[in-house]
């Protein structure tokens, strides 16, 4: 059999995991409108998938004792997400079926996450792996999964949307059953993961209002993740048209990460919270005015402000901690910033989309700004 460096290893589950989420976010609502769902029962379900995934995570992590368990963990969860999006797939006709079928799927694909960051950031620390390149190709993965599911989805119909999720998912799931050339060295590191409680963490103020202030900001794109493919879609823009939206979007991303540490590293992690936040609103109110293609198109390139720096600002921000305290503190800001507060933004922006789709996102403006006052100001500049 084949073997992997640790290097292809990650990078693979990257792309095949992102490949997959680029299918899962954007269209995952347009094939549950095909089959008859209202945009409100939609964004319901959207809501409670984030808070599945934030169980998952939250989960699978903890119970995490050693290094050893992480590779065969996220081989499970991996073939446990195909059955459970084959389980979504015949369970579609009714509520009663589909519901928790899409809650196991996001309980298992949510606890992949976390556990995907955590095997490149422990082989980052062994081997010097280098973990910003390796998560370069999860973004480039998000756009080959838009792009092709947009053209795809016009020669094949919306209906082959999950069959398209499904088969990623296969092949993510193939490739990871491929062994690394190098395991994990055995120490104390990932035991010591579990001496501390996500309490304790999150009883620091510091941290505790970096939680909130890149969660204000990351939920800020709830009306975007869950409603932007139906807007745009009953604005007559194509589906083609559309995935190239989420694609350039990405894009944007991909390009921030690879300059981030040459443009960035010696800005305060506030002053790039600060930006992100103000960026936010401006994107979103820039969507209330703007519905054709070619303004969209640069709307999205902001994307590398709006998701981008915040991120980096936190992922700089953990990456300073003690090396205990790092898998716990990833598991809370993909839980916060990802789950809970984006399941409930996506329930406000759905009530509010209901009745104007407009009024949506000129409130997402709004959810981003108190990030500005959050924001710890003291923080130094090498953090």
């Amino acid at each position: 059999m084949p073997t992997l460096t640790p290097f292809q290893w990650s990078s693979f589950n990257f792309f095949g995991f992102y490949c997959a989420y680029g299918v899962l976010v954007p269209f995952l609502p347009v094939w549950l409108q095909h089959h008859g769902y209202q945009t409100d029962f939609i964004g319901i379900l959207i809501a409670l998938g984030y808070l599945f995934r934030c169980f998952g995570a939250i989960f699978f992590s903890k119970f995490v004792r050693h290094s050893n368990q992480l590779i065969p963990l996220n081989r499970l969860l991996t073939w446990a997400s195909v059955l459970m999006v084959i389980m979504v797939a015949t369970g579609v006709a009714s509520p009663w079926l589909l519901v928790p079928a899409i809650g196991l799927f996001h309980v298992c694909n949510g606890g992949a996450m976390p556990i995907a960051d955590t095997i490149a950031s422990t082989w980052q620390q062994q081997i010097g792996l280098d973990y910003g390149k390796s998560r370069l190709f999860g973004s480039l993965a998000f756009v080959l999964g838009s792009i092709s599911t947009g053209y795809l989805v016009a020669y094949w119909g919306n209906n082959s949307i999950i069959v398209i999720l499904i088969l990623w998912l296969v092949l993510l799931g193939l490739g990871l059953s491929l062994p690394p050339r190098q395991l994990f060295q055995q120490d104390s590191q990932v035991q010591k993961t579990t001496s501390i409680s996500y309490w304790q963490l999150l009883k620091s103020p510091t941290t505790l209002k970096m939680l909130l202030a890149v969660s204000l900001i990351q939920s800020s794109h709830a009306t975007y993740y869950a409603y932007s493919s139906l807007y745009w879609a009953s604005e007559q823009i194509s589906t083609q048209q559309i995935s190239w939206l989420w694609g350039l979007a990405v894009a944007a991303e991909i390009a921030f990460f690879f300059f981030s540490k040459k443009w960035f590293k010696a800005w305060r992690i506030s002053h790039l919270i600060i930006i992100s936040a103000l960026v936010s609103a401006l994107r979103w109110g820039l969507m209330t005015f703007n519905n054709e293609f070619l303004p969209l198109a640069f709307i999205q390139l902001l994307h590398a402000m709006t998701y981008g720096m915040g991120h980096y600002a936190m992922v700089r921000y953990i990456s300073a901690q003690p090396v205990e305290h790092i898998a716990k503190l990833q598991a809370l800001y993909f839980s916060s910033a990802g789950c809970i507060m984006m399941a409930l933004f996506t329930f406000i922006g759905g009530a509010i989309y209901e009745v104007s789709a407009i009024t949506s996102f000129a409130v997402m403006a709004l959810v981003a700004l108190p990030a500005i006052w959050l924001v710890p100001k003291k923080l130094p500049v090498q953090v």
